[in-house]
């Protein structure tokens, strides 16, 4: 509207400059000036609007004066009261014509929607009650319908929840009110998610322990008794608690009975009794006058209890017995002189001395080892003298020699080497020397001690040391000796300065410090002789000219400049080259001894130089 005026009063004051100019032939202006309007017609600020109506004739941006709300985030809708508010025809940024915004903070929110359910989160997780939500458009923070129950809708992780317990010791177990924590987060400090502490401030003890038997009187025998105790899991049970039964107390207030069990009347006070048995509480002794064990077979004699049988006899005390059985009543052990297994076989009961019957031969020589017929004797605990009980003496004169023992081995020159041969000798406990059950090292001749190994060997004529010809079995010591030798390799029988063939695989055969490959081998003796190496000095490339010792690549050099050109040519040559050649072969032009080479070619030349 303002720019309409602003341009209408342009065009008036445009038409009567226009009208003035005409008026004056020379279109000079007039010398009077257009009256100003009157105050009441004036527009200060240009925006179309007189001062008189403009609410801010000084602003062009506001000029009409109306009731509007505070809008402090921008969204169009205020709230408060209305306030008059000087403004273009729609309200200035912080101003709006309707009110009502629920959070003029937030330009996302500003009208409340009943019957809504809380996810701020957005997790889609919400809370169970309706309630009245401030939202925009789209609901934000708010479903319209309930979904599953969250346990923290400030945090999309959390929405299920687990129990915790407060734990004022901090063993992992707590008591008192529940306090339900979001899933995913840790445990509050302080509590517990496992309920059920018996003793909320000892961190030792946490849970009830199930204990199924007592012993009150703490004599070591239990009676069951289940009962829960709060104790720690290595905490040791209080006196009088067991977790196994140790038997079952007849009387648990009493630690001197324990024990129900027969006894039985005990005159003689020797722990045996007689007579019918009787059911007493008891300990681990009984009662004076009582005993646990029946059937005395001394009632009156508290040396002897019960009945031992046996089933030898030893009479005179020799520690041998007789066959004899029975029973008679004695102490804790069986009386002296009955056995119930045999101690040897007495054949004299009455006389200590003689107790053994011995199976035994005539021992002429008193080696051990009797001949003749077999005689039973009556003796102590030794072989009655002049008898053996074995009857293999081979030698009955002789008390070195006994037995008769095979041999399979005969070592006849006494040089440990045997050969076989086999036969028995009567002798003592072991064969004599120079014959044996098993062999040794072969004997080649067990008439002379100095030979006894056969060894093959080689007739060594030039004594070298190395042999040849047909190989031969000897009879030695141990060792092939001279003329003969152990080795038949002597590749020349006749020469003593050769005997092995050696390879080479370079010659020099000119003699001028060169060599030439060649492979072959030589009979010789501990090394190769000249011409025949090992190994390669230089590359000869003339074997029969001590002069011309390597190959060399040539170039004919006609200019005599010392640089030659193609064509090339491989030469045998000395140490010096042949005049009219050259070993470098890049002249460019080899009839002019000022030239050489191209510059390029000068260039590579430098190049390949320098690798």
């Amino acid at each position: 509207m303002a720019t309409l005026r602003s341009l209408g009063l342009t065009l008036v004051l445009a038409v009567s400059g226009l009208l003035s100019a005409c008026s004056d032939p020379n279109g000079s202006l007039p010398d009077w000036e257009e009256p100003l309007p009157h105050p009441s017609r004036q527009d200060s600020d240009g925006d179309g609007v007189l001062n008189a109506t403009d609410c801010a004739p000084n602003d062009p941006a506001r000029w009409l004066a109306s009731s509007a709300f505070e809008d402090k985030d921008g969204d169009g809708w205020g709230f408060g009261v209305a306030q008059s508010a000087c403004t273009a025809n729609v309200p200035t940024q912080g101003w709006a014509a309707r009110t009502g915004d629920c959070d003029d903070s937030d330009k996302t929110r500003w009208r409340v929607v009943k019957d809504l359910y809380p996810d701020q989160d957005g997790d889609g997780a919400t809370g169970q009650q309706p309630v009245e939500g401030c939202v925009g458009d789209p609901i934000i923070g708010y479903r319209e319908q309930p979904g599953p129950s969250d346990c923290d809708d400030q945090d999309a992780r959390s929405q299920s929840g687990y129990s915790t317990w407060p734990d004022s010791d901090g063993d992992g177990y707590g008591a008192g009110t529940l306090r339900t924590v979001c899933t995913g987060k840790p445990v509050p400090t302080g509590y517990a998610y496992r309920d059920g502490d018996c003793d909320p401030s000892n961190p030792i003890r946490a849970l009830k322990r199930y204990i199924p038997y007592r012993d009150v009187d703490l004599d070591g025998i239990t009676v069951p008794a289940p009962s829960t105790l709060c104790l720690g899991d290595n905490e040791p049970l209080p006196l009088g608690y067991s977790l196994v039964s140790t038997g079952e107390d007849c009387d648990d207030r009493d630690s001197m009975k324990r024990l129900i069990r027969d006894v039985y009347v005990d005159t003689d006070g020797d722990g045996f009794g007689t007579g019918t048995p009787e059911k007493q509480c008891t300990g681990l002794l009984p009662v004076q006058g009582k005993a646990f064990q029946g059937e005395d077979c001394a009632a009156d004699d508290r040396t002897r209890w019960q009945w031992h049988s046996y089933g030898y006899r030893d009479a005179d005390g020799d520690g041998d017995t007789v066959p004899e059985s029975g029973v008679l009543c004695g102490g804790a052990s069986r009386p002296s002189g009955y056995a119930i297994s045999p101690q040897g076989l007495d054949c004299d009961d009455k006389n200590p001395a003689v107790r053994l019957s011995w199976k035994v031969y005539v021992d002429e020589d008193g080696d051990g080892f009797g001949t003749g017929a077999v005689e039973t004797k009556c003796a102590g605990v030794s072989v009655p003298s002049g008898y053996a009980t074995t009857s293999t003496d081979c030698a009955p004169s002789d008390a070195s020699a006994w037995k008769v023992l095979t041999y399979a081995y005969r070592d006849a020159d006494g040089d440990t080497f045997t050969v076989p041969q086999t036969g028995q000798l009567c002798t003592g406990s072991t064969l004599p020397r120079g014959y044996f059950m098993g062999p040794m090292s072969p004997d080649c001749d067990d008439s002379n001690a100095q030979l006894h190994t056969t060894l093959t060997s080689w007739a060594d004529t030039d004594g070298d040391g190395v042999g040849a010809g047909e190989a031969a079995q000897v009879c030695t010591n141990g060792q092939v000796q001279p003329p003969l030798s152990a080795v038949g390799t002597d590749c020349a029988a006749n020469d003593a300065t050769a005997w092995q063939q050696l390879a080479y695989a370079h010659v020099d055969r000119d003699a001028d410090g060169a060599t030439a490959p060649e492979k072959g081998s030589v009979c010789t003796g501990a090394t190769l002789p000249a011409p025949y190496f090992t190994k390669a000095s230089g590359n000869d490339c003339d074997e029969a000219d001590p002069a011309r010792t390597r190959w060399v690549v040539l170039y004919p050099d006609h200019d005599g400049d010392g640089v030659g050109a193609e064509p090339r040519q491989v030469t045998c040559l000395g140490t010096t080259l042949p005049a009219g050649w050259s070993v470098y072969g890049y002249d460019t032009n080899d009839n002019d001894p000022d030239t050489t080479a191209d510059a390029e070619t000068d260039f590579e030349l430098e190049l390949l130089l320098s690798i």
